[in-house]
């Protein structure tokens, strides 16, 4: 098991976000969450990384209790984020932000990798993360991020505000991600997209996981989309 939370519980102050979390992250798996907006997926992630910290239940990475750990100690370790909005530095040039994920290789071929991902961004190396376009801002984050060289690498909503031509090369690269060997955790509102990605799919409601259930398993069930997302499928 690569990533294990057990009955965690997370507050924002005294807002009551996350209510017993339980999942588990087999390696080499993608694992989407599901839920309606506000039930504490995006929390589930930022707690995970570090960003808060629950005030009970444990969370382990490869084995290793990360409950307790700083961010930055666990932003060290070979997990790596690409959050909601993406979070690049805006009035830094695109070379200077993937360099800041280059902090497990200096191989020379590091880059070489993303630029087969996302050629796109090969010509744009010497300009401002900040001056370019939705989708290419985010090659740019998942780009960082595979610069890490994670195990594990969780998304936030990475479709959010991409055109569909995007949209379906993303899928792609993802796929061709976890075929080489990383492990993925995906939080996704576009449910197709999740779905033709996901070997398991946890569904989350009000701050707890309700349902398990693998991609075979939800073959057919438009019932239980409806009941946990409220959506057809």
């Amino acid at each position: 098991m690569l990533l294990t939370l057990d009955d965690v519980h997370t507050y924002y102050g005294k807002s009551y976000i996350l209510q017993g979390v339980s999942l588990e992250v087999n390696k080499r798996e993608i694992v989407a969450l599901l839920g309606r907006n506000g039930v504490g997926k995006t929390t589930t992630l930022n707690t995970i990384i570090g960003f808060v910290k629950p005030r009970t239940g444990k969370i382990s990475l490869d084995g290793v209790d990360i409950t307790a750990m700083q961010a930055f100690r666990i932003g060290r370790l070979k997990i790596a984020y690409v959050p909601q909005g993406r979070h690049l530095f805006p009035k830094m040039t695109v070379l200077e932000n993937l360099k800041t994920g280059m902090i497990h290789t200096s191989r020379s071929g590091a880059l070489d990798r993303v630029f087969e991902l996302f050629p796109n961004i090969r010509g744009k190396l010497n300009q401002k993360a900040g001056s370019l376009s939705g989708g290419e801002q985010q090659a740019v984050a998942i780009s960082r991020a595979i610069l890490k060289e994670p195990d594990i690498l969780m998304l936030d909503e990475p479709t959010t505000g991409l055109m569909p031509l995007f949209v379906a090369s993303l899928q792609e690269i993802i796929a061709k991600l976890n075929a080489e060997g990383m492990t993925i955790l995906l939080v996704e509102e576009r449910v197709p997209f999740a779905l033709a990605l996901a070997d398991r799919v946890y569904f989350m409601v009000k701050g707890r996981v309700e349902h398990t259930a693998t991609r075979e398993e939800l073959q057919g069930r438009k019932d239980i989309f409806v009941r946990y997302l409220g959506i057809e499928v």
